[in-house]
């Protein structure tokens, strides 16, 4: 059994390996990203992502989808944190809870703009530098992997689902409202580091596939002398029956070689089989 997370219980003979990727359309945005970064770097610039708008969130607007989380993270962190460190992200999504989830958001004066249904593919989402996502109820969020692809910043719960996610350079991980804090701190006063072409190959479908492929190998554990001394008495325990068996006329023709084929011929190119037979001349 392979499982995507450690979000899901415990199976008999499972792995843990995320046999996930992302569509082609983020990669390639996130290789844009990285160029733009180095052709700005070679031009002397400031060091720049070129990202223009701030932090958002995507996803079915439904309470299970982490959007209770949402609310209570960014009500905890605008309560403590400065006029000028405030913060404000733009959401897509729809779903059954929309109207319940931002009415909440407006009762408890959070600066959350709630626009609907989108495409992450779409442009609508390409300017924004950062991604917030504290659900705790995803095996493995997709839309956090595209966000990372893109070469965004990304802010999520220290769970079992981001183990995969928090190895990248620009995830952010938290267990605690100051731990939230000093995470949106930082993504709101820094720029992420462009994708590297090795953590881009990483959210592939290719490299997903590859990852499937070791996963679904056998796993032979390792060879202990006991086993090697064993292995090693029964492979000369069958070669010396093989020749044993092999070295009879009768027992070559019992089991379909024919008869004189014991011998190698003198001149195999004017030799031919004689015919399988059971006679007692043969057998003899």
């Amino acid at each position: 059994i392979i499982k995507l997370s450690n979000a899901v219980q415990d199976f008999a003979r499972s792995i843990t390996v995320n046999v996930h990727g992302v569509s082609p359309h983020f990669v390639e945005v996130g290789g844009e990203v990285a160029r733009a970064a180095e052709d700005r770097a070679g031009r002397g610039e400031a060091s720049s992502s070129g990202f223009t708008k701030g932090g958002y969130f995507i996803g079915k607007v439904v309470w299970a989808k982490g959007y209770l989380e949402l609310l209570e993270r960014v009500k905890e962190y605008n309560d403590a944190a400065a006029p000028a460190d405030q913060l404000t992200m733009d959401v897509f999504g729809n779903g059954d809870d929309f109207q319940e989830v931002r009415q909440a958001a407006q009762r408890k004066g959070l600066a959350l703009f709630f626009h609907g249904r989108a495409d992450h593919a779409s442009e609508v989402s390409r300017e924004f530098k950062f991604f917030i996502n504290p659900s705790l109820s995803d095996v493995l969020a997709t839309t956090t992997a595209e966000a990372l692809a893109m070469g965004k910043f990304v802010v999520c719960a220290r769970h079992p689902s981001n183990e995969f996610f928090s190895t990248f350079a620009n995830c952010r991980t938290y267990s605690t409202p100051d731990e939230f804090a000093a995470c949106v701190r930082e993504v709101l006063h820094s720029e992420p580091e462009p994708i590297s072409p090795e953590h881009l190959h990483r959210l592939t479908w290719q490299a997903a596939t590859e990852r499937f492929l070791d996963a679904a190998e056998p796993d032979l554990p390792p060879p202990t002398v006991r086993r090697k001394v064993i292995d090693t008495l029964s492979d000369w325990i069958a070669a010396g029956c093989h020749n044993f068996l092999t070295a009879s006329e009768a027992m070559r023709c019992l089991v379909g070689g024919g008869a004189g084929t014991l011998l190698s011929p003198d001149d195999l190119a004017e030799w031919q089989p004689d015919e399988w037979s059971f006679s007692p001349a043969v057998i003899q």
